[in-house]
């Protein structure tokens, strides 16, 4: 409990401040003040739940404190301090509604038993706050009801259910729109409906807009409202509204939200500016993700097998179609999408015969619930596949620039190699290629060719009985004997003679 003290004697003011700091930790000081208009000049800053004043001091009395305090602090409450003759204060603070007073010298107990007693109020009246607040609506709006304990949710229900807001009936409407619809806006919007209704975030800054349905409102009430809404945007403004059936009772909050967010996701796939959607009573169906993914496996990874990007492309064009059509809820789009990533750079690894390195996982780590529309959440997905398609394009022409580096060394390993003059076969920089080549084979440029020559010296002393070993070093690309002796031993284990003697 937040409290300030006021009188204009410091030893009587610091030494009531002791007193009510060592009455318990929940009673904090919070201010100290010699004055009323020193109070004054700093309340706007402070939150005080008590103000002990004093009832009489120059300037300005406890009374005229009060009075100044209460109409810019309503929920503070007030304790006075007075001598014996100060009755008629005393009985003047009381039609303030001042919940105690205390005769100096302060006397410990009756300290004690005011700050309990008004302690016990101040914690009445936030706990009554706190249930009719929003969070109270949000908590049976957004809970899940097999995690929310039954004595709770009673207890919420009961207390909302004492609001005009569910009297009778209520719907919910769930709102998203491109820009962001302000809270402002929408209760603008919706001011002449001559209605109870409450607007509520939920976890992706879309409102949740309750609203009350009377027993003169038709069949088509709830629907007619949304279209209402919708006309009355801005003309730039993308929107989409999702509405539940009508219910009884703030019991079934959780159920008319879950309703109204199905619906919204229905209205989500609409390609046009607005649109909005009732309750729908779609479910998956495994037919439809059977045939999506038959889409992946006999169209897009054909093509993606023989590195045709736009034939895979098309293909892919073809599944985001058909995933529209089907309007599967978000948690089921995000299966889906997560079943064709696998399969793609299962494939894509496979072609490449290494991990991707570059780009994330295309549909996995992307909710559709924080995008506009399907829209905006397919193109998302097209750009992520067509940095994966690219990914592979890449991958084959550096395979590619790899073999060709590795034929021309098949056919010149007997000649003076420069990396340079091999980066410029391959349109490619030195480093890059080097880099490259290692990355690819495992082993460098250097390495490779070495074991190429070496791979023909073995053939040659094996077949060319006729020919010397310093010969045969020369025919591969050693001029110098015993280099090429070294090497051979290097690599085989034995010289050049041992490997003759033992081959023959």
């Amino acid at each position: 409990m937040n409290i300030i003290v006021v009188d204009d004697e410091e030893r009587i003011r610091l030494g009531l401040c002791k007193l009510i700091e060592q009455a318990g930790e929940n009673y904090v000081i919070i201010g100290s003040y010699g004055s009323g208009q020193e109070l004054l000049d700093e309340i706007e800053h402070l939150e005080p739940d008590l103000i002990i004043t004093d009832i009489k001091m120059p300037q300005m009395t406890g009374i005229q404190l009060i009075s100044k305090v209460t109409a810019i602090r309503k929920k503070a409450k007030f304790a006075v301090l007075s001598g014996f003759n100060d009755f008629e204060y005393v009985r003047e603070a009381l039609r303030y509604e001042v919940k105690d007073y205390l005769l100096k010298p302060v006397n410990l107990d009756e300290l004690n038993r005011m700050l309990a007693k008004v302690e016990a109020e101040v914690r009445q009246e936030k706990n009554r706050r706190r249930l009719e607040s929003e969070d109270l609506v949000s908590l049976l709006l957004f809970a899940d009801d097999r995690q929310l304990p039954a004595l709770l949710k009673e207890e919420v229900s009961g207390e909302l259910d004492r609001s005009r807001l569910f009297a009778e009936h209520y719907a919910v409407l769930l709102i998203g729109g491109d820009p962001a619809i302000t809270d402002e806006h929408l209760e603008k919007w919706t001011s002449d409906w001559q209605r109870e209704r409450k607007i509520v975030r939920n976890e992706s800054l879309r409102q949740a807009l309750i609203i009350a349905i009377g027993q003169n409102d038709h069949a088509n009430t709830v629907r007619d409202l949304a279209v209402t809404l919708l006309q009355r945007l801005p003309g730039f403004t993308k929107a989409k509204i999702g509405y539940s059936s009508v219910f009884s009772g703030s019991s079934r909050l959780g159920q008319a939200y879950r309703e109204a967010s199905a619906a919204f996701q229905q209205a989500w796939y609409n390609n046009e500016l607005r649109g909005c959607s009732g309750v729908s009573n779609q479910t998956s169906h495994k037919e439809e993700r059977y045939r999506l993914l038959r889409i992946i496996d006999k169209e897009v990874l054909p093509a993606l097998q023989v590195c045709d990007v736009a034939l895979a492309s098309r293909a892919f064009e073809n599944w985001l179609t058909e995933c529209a059509q089907y309007r599967f809820h978000w948690d089921e789009l995000r299966e889906v999408c997560s079943d064709m990533h696998g399969l793609i750079s299962e494939e894509i690894k496979q072609r490449l015969d290494r991990q991707l390195s570059v780009g994330g996982e295309p549909g996995k780590n992307i909710a559709p619930e924080s995008f506009e529309d399907w829209r905006a959440f397919a193109a998302q997905l097209r750009s992520d596949m067509s940095d994966r398609f690219h990914t592979l394009e890449q991958g084959r022409s550096e395979n590619k620039a790899v073999e060709t580096i590795k034929a021309y060394l098949q056919k010149h390993y007997t000649e003076e190699i420069e990396l340079q003059r091999l980066a410029d076969l391959v349109y490619l920089t030195p480093s890059y290629l080097s880099k490259l080549f290692k990355t690819e084979t495992g082993e460098t440029i250097t390495d490779y060719l070495t074991s190429e020559r070496i791979e023909q010296a073995k053939r040659l002393l094996r077949d060319e009985h006729g020919l010397k070993t310093y010969m045969i070093g020369e025919m591969v690309g050693y001029a110098d004997p015993a280099y090429f002796t070294k090497v051979f031993k290097k690599m085989t284990g034995k010289t050049p003679k041992e490997y003759r003697d033992i081959v023959r």
